[in-house]
């Protein structure tokens, strides 16, 4: 004891306490058994802490978002990517011949041009139908149904004798056979895509979309003669049945609310048994199933505001881009004298800036994702940073229309009139991708019926402008009709910005009040 009264002890370890003499020194049962624990392990105390935290029980991993293989992933991919590919070749591969058909079906342009109107209007109101039963009966099913009657539609154009009747009512039916699958293609590529890799990964998808509008009217120029124009629709059926084949043997049921996130497949091969329903195969409170579709619940993801917004600016700009590819045939055969396997070469430029575009946006969009989860401790970035880009898109898409429509006025070199088409189709492809991106994101439990909603406004839209583009162009001329379409690019600005600020506010009171928003969607 020193002389102030405090007694000091060492250990062997070096480790020394001190303690008051006017507080109880008595060695208490415990204190020997911490000494006599020290004095054998000759440690120092800081490893009871670490025995402690090897005590802790180790979290449960958390389950993949997918257990598909990465080649089985691509497959999938690249199956629901070539089944979206007949939707828009289906009205690609129709348009060079319009001037043709007006001879085959004895009758006018403006009727012509309805049959295209009534295409685009069925291939936007269908798919709400088919997507809201993908979302909650399964993907596959209406898959095999809606190819099914593409198959026999086009089967029956090409044989029957040329009648308008049968022409509308036939096209009618290729609408409602191929318009579904762009819409649940895109809901199979969220079931098993981590949103970390679904921008690249939707590009993808939409190659089959975008190759269309590329290789349709080059492969319509070579059938447009009189002998050969019912190989228009022949080659149609030809080249979907082996497609066809592979959605009934090779294509597995994907939607997450009946199989999860694909473990029940472990084990088995690639070969799909056909089934015309799936049973649900996994814990309903795991994977939670969505309400029944109903008309209401339809418009209530229509009205769901950022949706509503994305979906009408998406809409005016591809009516735009559909406005020129419906005057191409004018253009190119009466003004510049074109054939019309000629006039479908003009289609490469506008259907290649949309393929790259899309594929470049894609993988940026992707790229600015992974970044921002590296740069804030894994946590996912806000579904609104995917409407950034959307706003120089809409930018680029109105410098386009208006140089195409003031080129055309002017009769400038077609070489000119090809960049400006490129322009505003590349700009589009980004749009498409973007916005894709940015819906499902936003609405994972619905997101074939987001998609099916964007596409109807998009191809009512087109509708629209296929069937009075003719009398625009003759009381506004070329130059101010596009310049009107690029104005309204412009405007479609201000609801991307709006979003970009509230959008969050919006997903928020949606996932309040549980119609389908995922719980752990980021904040910004």
């Amino acid at each position: 004891m020193d002389s102030k009264g405090v007694s000091v002890s060492a250990n062997p370890s070096t480790d020394f306490s001190f303690q008051d003499s006017s507080v109880s020194t008595k060695p208490s049962k415990d204190d020997f058994s911490v000494l006599s624990s020290d004095l054998v392990s000759e440690k120092p105390p800081e490893t009871t802490e670490a025995i402690d935290v090897e005590k802790v029980p180790a979290a449960e991993p958390t389950p993949p978002y997918t257990t598909f293989s990465p080649s089985r992933q691509i497959a999938i991919i690249l199956i629901v990517t070539a089944a979206g590919f007949f939707s828009p070749l289906c009205g690609a591969v129709y348009l060079p011949s319009l001037i043709l058909f007006e001879k085959i079906f004895k009758t006018t342009s403006a009727v012509i041009n309805a049959s295209v109107s009534v295409y685009w209007a069925v291939f936007g109101i269908a798919p709400l139908f088919g997507a809201a039963a993908s979302d909650y009966g399964g993907r596959k099913t209406v898959y095999v149904i809606s190819l099914a009657v593409f198959l026999v539609s086009n089967g029956l154009l090409a044989a029957l004798p040329p009648t308008l009747g049968g022409l509308f009512t036939l096209r009618v039916f290729q609408a409602l056979g191929s318009s579904m699958v762009t819409s649940i293609g895109a809901g199979t590529v969220a079931d098993v895509t981590e949103p970390a890799r679904r921008g690249s990964r939707m590009a993808i998808f939409l190659l089959g979309p975008q190759l269309g509008p590329l290789l349709g009217p080059l492969i319509g120029g070579q059938f447009s003669d009189e002998s050969r124009w019912r190989w228009i629709f022949g080659f149609l059926s030809i080249a979907c049945l082996p497609v066809y084949l592979l959605i009934l043997f090779a294509l597995p049921e994907t939607l997450r609310c009946l199989v999860g996130n694909g473990s029940v497949y472990a084990g088995k091969g690639w070969f799909a048994i056909p089934k015309l329903r799936q049973k649900q195969l996994v814990d309903n409170n795991e994977y939670p199933k969505p309400p029944r579709p109903t008309f209401k619940g339809l418009f209530s993801v229509l009205l769901f505001v950022p949706n509503c917004i994305v979906s009408f600016a998406s809409a005016f700009n591809f009516a735009g881009l559909s406005s020129m590819y419906v005057v191409f045939p004018r253009v190119w055969q009466r003004m510049y004298g074109f054939s019309g396997s000629e006039t479908g070469y003009t289609y490469i430029a506008p259907g290649v800036a949309i393929i790259l575009s899309s594929l470049l946006v894609g993988r940026l969009s992707d790229l600015l994702h992974r970044r921002y989860k590296a740069r804030n401790n894994g946590s996912s970035p806000p579904p609104e940073m995917r409407v950034d880009m959307q706003v120089y898109a809409y930018m680029l898409a109105a410098v386009g229309k208006v140089l195409f429509g003031w080129f055309v006025l002017k009769h400038y070199h077609a070489a000119a009139i090809l960049i400006a088409t490129a322009i505003a189709a590349g700009a589009t492809g980004m749009i498409n991708v973007l916005c894709t991106s940015y819906q499902t994101e936003c609405m994972p439990t619905a997101a074939a019926s987001l998609v099916a909603l964007s596409a109807m406004l998009r191809n009512v839209g087109s509708a629209m402008a296929a069937a009075i583009i003719d009398a625009l162009l003759e009381k506004m001329g070329y130059g101010w009709c596009f310049t009107g379409l690029a104005i309204l690019d412009i405007v479609c600005i201000t609801g991307l910005v709006f979003i970009r600020l509230r959008g969050h506010v919006f997903r928020e009171k949606l996932n309040a009040s549980n119609l389908g928003v995922s719980p752990l969607a980021p904040k910004p």
